[in-house]
C-alpha cells in the first residue's frame, strides 16, 4: 500500500511553527508567549495557539505562573541534570532497538550527512547552523527507533534539551568536541558496533554536564 497523506490540525501546525522558533532561538527559555502576537503572526484565531500553549504546558516546554502568563520554561541546575539522566537512559533503549533494524546504511548516511554540515558550521563560524545540525543529527538517531513510544517520550525530551544547549555549542572548543564525538557513534554504528554506539552514546549526552556541572568522563 502506498503512503497515506497525513493532514494536521491546526493545532499540530501552530506546535511545529513555535517549537521551531525554539530551536531557532527565536524565542529563549523566560520568553513570553503573546497569545494574541502569535495567532497574528500564524493567521490564525487565538483558539488553536490557546490550545497548542496547553499542550506544550502539558509537555513541559511552557510554564504557566500566576499573574505572569505563559513563559518557555526555565530550568533550574536540578531539572537540567534530571533532564539529561532522563534522555541518556532513553537514548540506550533507542539504540538497542536498532538490533531490529534490516540495515543501519540509511541512519549511517544521513548522520554522515549532518556531521558534514557541522564541519561546515564550525569552520563558516555559523553558531546557529551548527546547533541546528547537532540537533538534527540526535534526532536522526531518535528517529530510526523502532519501538514508538520510546521514540516518542526520547523526542520529547530531547526537545527539552536542546532548549538549553545553544549557549555552551557556541564555544568552538565545545562545538568541535560535539562533531568529534558524533564521528566515533557513526563509526561504530559503521561497524554495526550498536553496544559500543550505546557506551559512545552515553558519553556523549553527558556532555553538558561535563562541562555546566563538573561531571568527570565514565
Amino acid at each position: 500500500m502506498g503512503e497515506k497523506v497525513v493532514r494536521k490540525s491546526l493545532v499540530d501546525q501552530v506546535y511545529d511553527l513555535i517549537l521551531k522558533r525554539i530551536q531557532n532561538r527565536e524565542l529563549v527559555p523566560g520568553d513570553r508567549l503573546n497569545i494574541e502576537e502569535l495567532a497574528r503572526d500564524f493567521g490564525v484565531s487565538r483558539t488553536p495557539v490557546r490550545e497548542t500553549i496547553n499542550r506544550m504546558i502539558q509537555e513541559g516546554f511552557v510554564e504557566q505562573k500566576h499573574n505572569v502568563g505563559p513563559r518557555i520554561i526555565q530550568l533550574d541546575e536540578e531539572q537540567e541534570q534530571d533532564l539529561i539522566d532522563a534522555n541518556t537512559n532513553l537514548f540506550s533503549l533507542v539504540i538497542e532497538s536498532y538490533h531490529r533494524l534490516d540495515s543501519l546504511e540509511p541512519l549511517v548516511s544521513a548522520l554522515e550527512e549532518m556531521v558534514k554540515k557541522q564541519k561546515e558550521a564550525l569552520e563558516c563560524g555559523e553558531e546557529q547552523k551548527g546547533h541546528e545540525a547537532s540537533v538534527g543529527f540526535h534526532k536522526l538517531m531518535i528517529e530510526s527507533c523502532c519501538n514508538p513510544i520510546i521514540r516518542d517520550y526520547t523526542m520529547k525530551t530531547q526537545n527539552q534539551i536542546n532548549m538549553c544547549t545553544f549557549s555552551y555549542l557556541t564555544n568552538r572548543h565545545h562545538q568541535a568536541l560535539s562533531i568529534d564525538e558524533h564521528e566515533h557513534i557513526l563509526e561504530a554504528l559503521k561497524l554495526g558496533d550498536i553496544e559500543q554506539a550505546k557506551s559512545l552514546m552515553e558519553l556523549h549526552n553527558r556532555l553538558a554536564k561535563r562541562i555546566y556541572f563538573g561531571e568527570k568522563p565514565m
